[in-house]
């Protein structure tokens, strides 16, 4: 069962179904997506996303939240652990944020609530997140977080008719007495 997590502005949840307009809204925003899967172009792919991540869950161990402010119970962003090794207590964190929430702080504090609970409650020994290696925001709020730059995946992914390099960050149980609040 995926908890419900909370903090001082948030309220993470497991996603229903009916969030699915919520989730296209953000989902479907060219530029929140760029570095991010492919925008969706109809609500009936959040739909579908909703049910994947349900189902990943029984078969990779994923964890997704989404993301809404206290008091109002919209989805604005989507976060979790896309895959759980437990064999490896190791974990990959992926997480998006509605554009008009940037540069608030938002997903810095819904990520602590998760690494929280991973380190805490899955008993995670390792956290690896993936960024595209020019997506300087997703890189400074690892940073800011404690995550450390393990290398670079070069030319991971094509997109656009371009190869772009993937950094991978991670975050061993160890550094959380050290990371940044």
């Amino acid at each position: 069962m995926i908890p419900v997590l909370e903090t001082e502005r948030l309220v993470l949840r497991p996603l229903v179904a009916s969030d699915a307009a919520a989730l296209f809204t953000f989902r479907s925003d060219p530029i929140e997506q760029r570095w991010n899967d492919a925008p969706l172009t109809e609500q009936t792919q959040a739909g579908e996303l909703i049910d994947r991540l349900a189902a990943e869950h029984h078969t990779v161990g994923a964890q997704h939240w989404g993301l809404t402010l206290r008091g109002d119970d919209t989805v604005r962003g989507l976060l979790g652990y896309n895959e759980i090794v437990a064999s490896d207590s190791r974990a990959a964190l992926g997480y998006d944020l509605a554009r008009p929430l940037w540069g608030r702080g938002l997903m810095a504090e819904a990520l602590r609530a998760v690494l929280d609970h991973g380190f805490g409650d899955l008993r995670l020994n390792r956290v690896e997140a993936h960024t595209n290696d020019v997506n300087t925001p997703s890189i400074r709020l690892l940073r800011r977080l404690g995550f450390w730059r393990e290398g670079t995946f070069h030319e991971r992914f094509r997109e656009d008719g371009e190869y772009h390099d993937v950094a991978l960050f991670v975050m061993l149980a160890r550094d959380r007495n050290i990371s940044a609040t």
